[in-house]
């Protein structure tokens, strides 16, 4: 199977007008749970993204044109998109490119928005760049940001680490916020 362009920026719009319009028909409590939960990931994702920082990995991807950043069509989640909805900072996706939100400067999406795949990578370069204790610090940050992730699998239909494109071909019919 091919992958077609086109068609999933037709998908992704879908999905966006329809977490849109769930997310803000949810009764009060729940849209507080997702708030809360997406305070803590946004927490843990600066946290990670500052030891990037510190191992000068915006050089490093810089110096090898982000290659990694070339497999993320798929990687934005449920959590993603509820976060850039409820902050307002969803750029517009590019199906057109390798990753869409991959930009001429780099990624698009703000760090606590970022999809979990894109903020727990790192190459083998930024990983040697961190000291044992920074790599320690990451894997500890990384398991308590996925526990969160899992969160929302657990709670929502939607959710799941593969991402919504691939999510919302299992699921013709149901919304992406009703609860498992």
């Amino acid at each position: 199977m091919t992958f077609d362009s086109q068609q999933a920026a037709r998908r992704w719009q879908q999905i966006v007008l329809d977490v849109r319009k769930e997310v803000f028909s949810l009764r009060e409590d729940e849209r507080l749970w997702i708030v809360q939960h997406l305070a803590l990931i946004k927490n843990l994702q600066q946290q990670i993204h500052s030891l990037f920082i510190g191992a000068n990995g915006p050089e490093l991807c810089h110096n090898c044109l982000g290659s990694c950043c070339e497999l993320g069509h798929n990687h934005m989640t449920l959590a993603n998109l509820l976060s850039a909805l409820l902050s307002d900072s969803l750029p517009q996706a590019d199906f057109e490119r390798t990753c869409p939100f991959l930009g001429e400067q780099g990624c698009t999406l703000d760090v606590p928005v970022r999809p979990y795949n894109c903020v727990t990578f790192i190459c083998d370069a930024v990983e040697n760049a961190l000291s044992p204790e920074e790599r320690n610090r990451f894997y500890a940050l990384d398991q308590q940001l996925r526990s969160l992730y899992l969160a929302f699998d657990q709670r929502y239909i939607g959710s799941s680490l593969q991402g919504l494109l691939i999510r919302s071909q299992s699921m013709p019919g149901n919304q992406f916020l009703a609860r498992r």
